[in-house]
């Protein structure tokens, strides 16, 4: 157990041992092998960021496994939040357009694939939660907050279409 009195190498230490068990646990995970434990860690950032549950984690890393599958931009608002942000302080207003046009190495609607960096901390469920590999066939999903949930569509005329009957009863 780590506490404020252990010094940051005892930390250190044990961030790699949790990194060398997941390793191991997983050497045959088919995730693991074909992402690298470094993208399944940023992976594993942008579904911290994203989800509010552990049904969301996995259900939102099907998605990013879909998308990246599909050769398709992720279009990850928490990384539009992070580039401008650059953790630096919290981000207390609505996307708007120009923010997804934002220029960074983090911002996944303009770069392709996953970005190059965390753009959080993540706890280690979050990562053995992706490493399930959970399967499903949506591409999209939007948070609808009068429901508190989000909301997942397989392409993109359907989730245009759940996304316009959820402006009508937001407004």
């Amino acid at each position: 157990i780590i506490n404020s009195s252990n010094s940051f190498q005892d930390f250190k230490d044990f961030v790699e041992v949790i990194k060398n068990n997941i390793i191991n646990n997983y050497s045959d995970n088919e995730l693991l092998k074909k992402y690298g434990f470094e993208n399944i860690l940023i992976i594993a950032s942008l579904v911290e960021k994203e989800a509010k549950n552990n049904d969301d984690k996995s259900l939102i890393s099907s998605v990013i496994f879909n998308r990246l599958n599909n050769n398709m931009k992720l279009q990850i608002d928490a990384t539009v939040i992070s580039a401008i942000t650059q953790g630096m302080y919290k981000f207390d207003r609505d996307l708007n357009y120009n923010d997804l046009k934002f220029k960074n190495i983090l911002n996944t609607y303009i770069i392709d694939g996953i970005p190059p960096e965390m753009i959080s901390y993540v706890g280690k469920k979050t990562i053995e939660i992706i490493l399930e590999n959970n399967k499903s066939n949506f591409l999209f999903y939007f948070y609808n907050i009068i429901e508190k949930k989000h909301i997942f569509s397989k392409n993109y005329k359907e989730h245009k279409k759940k996304l316009y009957e959820y402006r009508k009863e937001i407004k």
